[in-house]
Formats: C-alpha cells, sequence, structure tokens
C-alpha cells in the first residue's frame, strides 16, 4: 500500500488532498495536534479508504522529531501542509508570533522532510504546501509570506539533492481559498469594519485572476497529480493556483 504522509489534514486543504489522495488509491495517514478533530476528520474519510492519523504538535519541534524516530515502515509521499498565519505589521514587535509562525510553517517540514527522507521509497514524492505570499508580498503579512518564501526555497534546494533516489521535490502556492478559516477570519475582519462576509469576499474576489476563489478541491487535484507517476518528471517547480 502505497502511503502519503499529511500534515494538516484533518481540515481545509488537507482535508480536500487526503480525501483526492484516497480516491486515487493512496492510503493516508493524517498529522495535526487536535485529536478530537482528527478522529472526526478520519472516520469521514474512512469511506474513501485506508485512514490512519497521529496526533503531533508541529509547532514541537522534538515531537516532530519523536514522530520521525517512531515512524516504521515505507511511505511513497509526503505533504507539508500545515500552515498558521497571524497579521504582523512592521510597525509592532514580537518575536513569539514570528517564531510561532516559523515553527509550523518552515521549521516542521523541514525537520519532517529530513526526517522520513530515509523512509520514502525510491520513486517518492514530497509536495509542500506554500502560499501565493510565498511568491509575493502583502502588507501586514511579513512573517507569514517569509516563512512561505523558505518553504519555497527549501523545495528548490532539496529537490537537486534527491533525484538519484527518484523522489521529486515541488511546491504549490495557493491564493485565496474557500475554506472554512478563511471564511471566519474575513468574518471578523468584516466585524471590525462594519461591513458583511459576502462584502469582504466579494472585494477580495474582484482581485483575483478568476475573479473567485479557489475550492480546496482544486488545490487538491494539483497535489494528487504531483503525487502521481504521470508526474515522475517534475521537480524543483512551482505551481501557483490564483
Amino acid at each position: 500500500m502505497r502511503v502519503v504522509l499529511i500534515t494538516g489534514g484533518s481540515r481545509g486543504i488537507g482535508n480536500a488532498i487526503a480525501r483526492s489522495a484516497l480516491d486515487a488509491g493512496y492510503a493516508v495517514h493524517l498529522l495535526a495536534r487536535d485529536a478530537d478533530v482528527l478522529r472526526s476528520s478520519a472516520a469521514k474519510l474512512q469511506s474513501h479508504g485506508d485512514v490512519n492519523y497521529s496526533v503531533v504538535d508541529l509547532a514541537e519541534s522534538a515531537a516532530v522529531v519523536q514522530f520521525c524516530r517512531q515512524w516504521q515502515g515505507e511511505i511513497h509521499g509526503l505533504v507539508n501542509n500545515a500552515g498558521y498565519w497571524l497579521e504582523d505589521p512592521v510597525g509592532t514587535l514580537d518575536p513569539q508570533l514570528f517564531q510561532a509562525m516559523l515553527s509550523v510553517n518552515l521549521l516542521a517540514p523541514y525537520i519532517l522532510t529530513k526526517g522520513m527522507l530515509g523512509k520514502i521509497r525510491r520513486g517518492g514524492r514530497v509536495v509542500n504546501i506554500a502560499s501565493q505570499l510565498g511568491t509575493q508580498g502583502r502588507e501586514r503579512m511579513g512573517a507569514y509570506s517569509a516563512t512561505k518564501h523558505g518553504l519555497v526555497g527549501l523545495t528548490k534546494c532539496w529537490a537537486p539533492e534527491v533525484w538519484e533516489q527518484g523522489i521529486t521535490v515541488n511546491v504549490v502556492c495557493p491564493g485565496w481559498v474557500n475554506t472554512e478559516s478563511n471564511r471566519s477570519d474575513l468574518s471578523l475582519l468584516a466585524a471590525e469594519r462594519g461591513t458583511t462576509l459576502e462584502q469582504e469576499l466579494g472585494r477580495i474576489a474582484n482581485t483575483l485572476a478568476l475573479r473567485r476563489f479557489i475550492e480546496p478541491e482544486e488545490v487538491a487535484n494539483v497535489v494528487t497529480f504531483l503525487l502521481s507517476g504521470q508526474a515522475s518528471g517534475i521537480t524543483g517547480q512551482v505551481y501557483e493556483i490564483k
């Protein structure tokens, strides 16, 4: 059975990736920190295929290292999807905020990829999920953007190091995605601005190339392609979805 390890797989983009991978015939193993949400998500995914999970706080480097050391067996793919963001205006100084995003967005993928590399089968896959802000910037998003730029950089550095094992490393950079998390954040923003969620969604959509939010399944389709044998000749590439 070809196992794909997915961080942040219990909700949003990660959950869509899990469903798509299961439908493509992979077994999936989800990593996240909330045991109740993981258990519920895994139960709902069981109808699609073979699902397992581990409760790991990706902000805790020691826990990530321990997971890698304890893993038994071979995996086909690793999808570093978990992410965390808060606004970070240049006029404020909060090193803990930066450290929190750095730990989840960059250090966890760094440790997981290195720690699991010897357990990825020949011809396996690493797919990193960065962000549109991994290729460009946006005001008040300095810390998050920096971590996602870092993940793009790691992808480009790792790809030429593992090609002899037939392993490919690519990165997907979604723009605005229609997730529960994004809608919740925009609802808070709307309350602050005295607008409605629909107005905020419309305002942002009008700035996007497709004039709409991307669906999680559209991101998942690209990831599942990169996991497949059809993508065996693709490595070190940045896929922007916006």
